[in-house]
């Protein structure tokens, strides 16, 4: 016979039984159903006779005009008998002449698909023209009947709400599931309209709207209605399908409807997640693009990434990697991907170029995912710009720090006491320094360099000025690995952290050995000059004294001297000869009128103050003296004043002579006797 396919959605509990009987049997789920179908409708179960489509049709028609015969007889019965009239009314057009919405017999977890067009009920089975023998008739309505009452809990088993409704919007039919939500029984709802029923009237006006639009195009509608219950408002998905009559005409719609609360709160959880997702990805820190790895182009990217490349987000996103990447080395390039390939993540530094051609350094953090069924590069970019520059900065400082003449010396900030805090850091200044290497002192404490002349008072003020967490400078000897002592200057500053908290102390040292011992020699210079010149004036006032003794008789020199004496206009000067460096006191320079830093300690400046007329016996005097022809040098000459003014002085000296009696220095005296030689005029 011919067969078509007839589409129902089957409850799960019907499911497993028909599974179940297929299994036991050895036969598919569809000729199970079918047999099931054919024992419930009253048919022969063996395949005897076969009809087309167009006989079929004919069979249905007969059936619907004996049908309506039938109806009338069944008027006459009970109230009860009548009710389950208004049900045949419904079921059997629904299930013999009208439109369902259709899903293929078997497993009942299929996709839910609505139909695309009003088609008329086949049934791949036989159907037997009834004769009018009234006997007949009662056993086809009963025949109906228990059809009606199969499909009635077929239909009240589905956990889908169900319902039939005619032109006047009345339920002819409702199943368990649609009575229970409405909170009735299904006798209260059938023959009345939703006003009638008093349900809450959200979203059922358009439901009643919808309902004469499939009257009116005779095509199936699908929309979604919320209903409010007492455990909140449900979602579901309906679709109304019409009913065609003998004459093609739409005489019923039948709803079904199905619960998609769930589906609607993982949609809106769907939509909570893109939009949480979207805002961390616009709004995040870090530049981030999807990048679509078979092809290199933006599939995305955040505001960021526009704004820190200077691009417009569409122009970004016609815009492949190679627009904005700087080209790096192949050898490079074939390592990242390399890795990218084999972990499916990297993280590496790069470059990227802006629209205005300038680059920035960056830190790209990419792994691969899947996005919109293809595989792409999501990567997060970080500009990394000022951290380069930092780091530069901190090489170089790095670099002055470890090639500095100096030591630098980075300590802990504590213990202050002993054993002292350890060392932590040395540059190469340091090795140099003391002999000792970074490795031998690592965790030290810096006063392992100190020994039997360390100045214990100036370590004891370096510790109590740390103690106050102060700088400090100081000098004391310390020694090197060779057991050589040396002179080191301590500059000694606290490191503070962003939290004001101590951590470290770092020390400055520099090698004043040298300064030492030309402080040294300087110092004892200037006391064998002080030794000299207390020498060379005690030994000037005994030549003053013999002189004036010397020239008792001349009473001219005598009252010169005293009254330069009483004066006091005597100056003092001293003749290095070997450096060849002449003193000069200041009060000389004084008496000349000049600053002490307007003539320099020289001969030559000095023999510059004397008149011209004088100078070359002065220079004769000295030598005769020099080369040992006098006892001492004196004699009266000018000198010229700073304003050029003229001045007289008795200028005398004796030589410093050695073991060989060679001359190294010649010291005397200038006294001024210019009120004398006015006098003597």
């Amino acid at each position: 016979m011919v067969s078509k396919i007839a589409t129902f959605r089957l409850p799960e509990q019907l499911s497993h039984e028909i599974r179940s009987r297929a299994e036991a049997s050895g036969r598919d789920r569809t000729a199970v159903v079918i047999e099931a179908l054919k024992q419930a409708f009253g048919f022969p179960l063996d395949e005897s006779h076969s009809t087309t489509v167009d006989e079929l049709q004919e069979q249905l028609n007969t059936l619907d005009k004996k049908y309506k015969q039938l109806k009338e007889q069944l008027n006459q019965l009970t109230q009860e008998t009548q009710v389950a009239n208004q049900s045949l009314e419904a079921i059997p057009r629904t299930l013999v002449t009208g439109t369902t919405n259709h899903h293929q017999i078997g497993d009942t977890d299929q996709a839910w698909t609505p139909p695309n067009q009003v088609t008329q009920l086949d049934l791949n089975y036989p159907i037997i023209a009834p004769d009018q023998d009234d006997s007949e008739l009662r056993e086809l309505a009963t025949r109906i009947q228990q059809q009606a009452r199969i499909f009635d809990q077929v239909l009240s088993a589905s956990p889908d709400p169900i319902c039939v409704l005619d032109r006047m919007g009345r339920f002819t039919y409702v199943n368990l599931a649609i009575a229970q939500l409405f909170g009735l029984s299904q006798a209260e709802i059938l023959g009345k309209t939703v006003p009638q029923l008093n349900l809450p009237p959200e979203g059922l006006e358009l439901f009643d709207n919808q309902r004469e639009v499939v009257f009116a195009t005779r095509r199936p509608l699908t929309d979604e209605i919320s209903y409010p219950t007492l455990g909140g408002v449900r979602h579901y998905e309906y679709i109304l399908s019409p009913i065609l009559g003998s004459h093609n005409s739409v005489e019923a719609v039948i709803c079904t409807a199905r619960d998609i609360t769930e589906r609607k709160r993982v949609e809106e959880s769907l939509r909570e997640s893109e939009a949480n997702y979207r805002h961390l990805f616009e709004y995040a820190n870090d530049s981030i693009f999807i990048i679509d790895l078979s092809t290199s182009r933006i599939l995305d990217a955040n505001q960021n990434a526009s704004r820190r490349l200077g691009y417009t987000r569409k122009e970004l996103l016609n815009l492949k990697t190679h627009d904005i990447d700087v080209p790096i080395g192949e050898d490079r390039q074939r390592t990242i991907g390399q890795r990218m390939q084999a972990t499916g993540s990297i993280i590496f530094e790069h470059a990227l170029r802006r629209k205005d051609g300038s680059h920035v350094q960056v830190e790209i953090s990419s792994r691969v995912i899947e996005y919109r069924d293809r595989l792409v590069s999501l990567s997060f970019v970080r500009d990394i710009t000022k951290r380069k520059q930092a780091e530069e900065r901190l090489r170089l400082l790095e670099s002055a720090v470890f090639n500095a003449n100096d030591a630098i010396v980075i300590t802990e900030a504590e213990p202050i006491d002993k054993p002292g805090p350890r060392i932590v850091y040395v540059n190469q200044g340091f090795t140099r320094m003391t002999g000792y290497t970074p490795e031998e002192v690592i965790g030290k404490t810096p006063r392992f360099l100190q020994g039997p002349k360390t100045d214990r008072i100036q370590a004891d003020k370096i510790r109590d000025t740390l103690c106050r967490w102060e700088p400090v400078r100081a000098e004391l000897i310390n020694y090197r690995k060779d057991g050589s002592e040396f002179w080191v200057e301590l500059n000694i500053v606290p490191v503070v952290d962003e939290n004001g908290e101590y951590t470290h102390w770092m020390a400055i040292e520099r090698d004043i050995s040298q300064r030492k011992q030309v402080e040294t020699a300087s110092a004892k210079r200037e006391k064998e000059r002080t030794t000299q010149l207390s020498q060379a004036n005690a030994l000037l006032q005994e030549q003053l004294a013999k002189q004036e003794q010397m020239v008792a008789d001349l009473r001219t020199r005598e009252e010169r001297q005293a009254i330069a004496l009483k004066a006091g206009n005597v100056g003092i000067w001293d003749w290095n000869l070997e450096s060849d460096e002449f003193y000069i006191a200041p009060n000389l320079k004084t008496l000349l009128r000049y600053e002490d830093n307007e003539i320099a300690n020289s001969k030559a400046a000095w023999l510059d103050l004397i008149h011209p007329d004088d100078r070359q016996q002065v220079e004769n005097e000295i030598n005769a003296h020099l080369d040992g022809s006098t006892t001492h040098y004196g004699m009266e000459h000018r000198i010229l004043q700073k304003d050029g003014n003229i001045r007289w002085f008795l200028s005398r000296g004796v030589a410093v002579r050695d073991a060989k009696n060679n001359p190294y220095r010649l010291i005397g005296c200038s006294i001024d006797i210019t009120e004398y030689k006015q006098m003597e005029n």
